[in-house]
């Protein structure tokens, strides 16, 4: 049994993490912190949690707690998770991992000293639909895959709908540093493969006061495939990709979402066949495959090192922006 302890009681935490935590035989929550003392004591009263903690450092000394789940603003990663590592506290902490790669790399680097292990929340490699896209392409039904888009918008974000995501000393950037981060680890996932390279749109370039609003990327993957990522506050809510193989092609509609739906369908030559996938719901899964590796000892399914990839890749796509050149990804 996992004894964990929340920090963050925002929208996210409460609707979800919360939730899905409830039905992980193999979880409970012991305590919970947030800046803002009534939403912590509201998750508290909600969920049944006996410690609502006032300050960080109470939560890492709350009785009967294992590991800190942090889902606070991004700028407050890299100190909760490896003061949560020196405390002896293994670490489950929502994307981006930190705000640039050598936050990251610190992060990792302290987890792995204290002995904890450490797990990134990239809960879209868990819904049913990605999982059984990563088996047809292992099993080569579309054969060789040369190209991957990935589509996800949430139009109508701004600081007063979106609050501190919005804001780039607290968040690190706009939907580069909140919804690419799936996209990028989902095209990895998929694809087996890490990025080394990108040329990006960015617009309007990030400011130390302002994030940027709309993002177009393409990626260049070691073993010769492409993907383009397409991701802005101000345009549809679509959560699309298509996967082009030498075989057919694969159309994933609305499979990126909290819920556990959406469509698949394969195209081959003047054929189209919906694919049947299993309903998962990610979250769940996600949680409960990080609570199976702490009371196995086995590897947690999504690594730290995974998080730093994807920052890297985040932080090669700003330079290429800024630029206006190919930019290496240097992890």
């Amino acid at each position: 049994m996992v004894r964990f302890g929340i920090s963050g009681c925002g929208v996210f935490v409460r609707q979800a993490v919360l939730p899905m935590l409830r039905k992980v035989g193999s979880a409970t929550v012991a305590a919970a912190y947030d800046f803002d003392k009534t939403k912590a004591e509201g998750v508290c009263d909600e969920f049944g949690i006996t410690q609502a903690c006032n300050t960080f450092d109470d939560l890492l000394q709350a009785e009967n707690v294992d590991a800190i789940y942090i889902a606070t603003p991004n700028v407050f990663h890299k100190e909760q998770a490896i003061a949560a590592a020196r405390a002896g506290k293994h670490v489950f902490c929502q994307k981006p991992l930190g705000m640039n790669a050598a936050e990251c790399r610190e992060i990792i680097d302290v987890c792995h000293s204290s002995g904890v292990k450490l797990g990134v929340g990239f809960c879209y490699r868990f819904q049913g639909a990605q999982k059984r896209v990563k088996e047809m392409i292992a099993a080569g039904e579309i054969g060789e895959v040369s190209y991957i888009h990935l589509s996800f918008n949430l139009g109508g974000y701004n600081p007063e709908t979106a609050g501190w995501r919005c804001n780039p000393a607290m968040s690190g950037g706009g939907p580069l540093m909140d919804i690419a981060p799936h996209m990028i680890d989902l095209a990895s996932f998929l694809l087996d493969d890490t990025v080394e390279s990108t040329m990006a749109y960015v617009h309007p370039l990030k400011t130390d006061k302002a994030i940027e609003t709309d993002v177009l990327a393409m990626l260049q993957f070691s073993k010769g495939a492409r993907a383009t990522i397409d991701t802005s506050f101000v345009r549809g809510n679509p959560h699309n990709y298509t996967i082009i193989g030498s075989k057919g092609q694969l159309n994933a509609y609305g499979t990126m979402a909290w819920q556990t739906g959406g469509k698949l369908v394969l195209l081959g030559g003047t054929s189209e066949q919906e694919i049947k996938f299993p309903m998962t719901e990610h979250i769940e899964e996600e949680l409960r495959l990080y609570c199976d590796s702490l009371d196995r000892g086995s590897d947690v399914p999504v690594p730290g090192e995974a998080g730093l990839h994807v920052q890297a890749v985040i932080d090669a796509i700003y330079q290429s922006g800024m630029t206006g050149e190919r930019t290496r990804v240097l992890c």
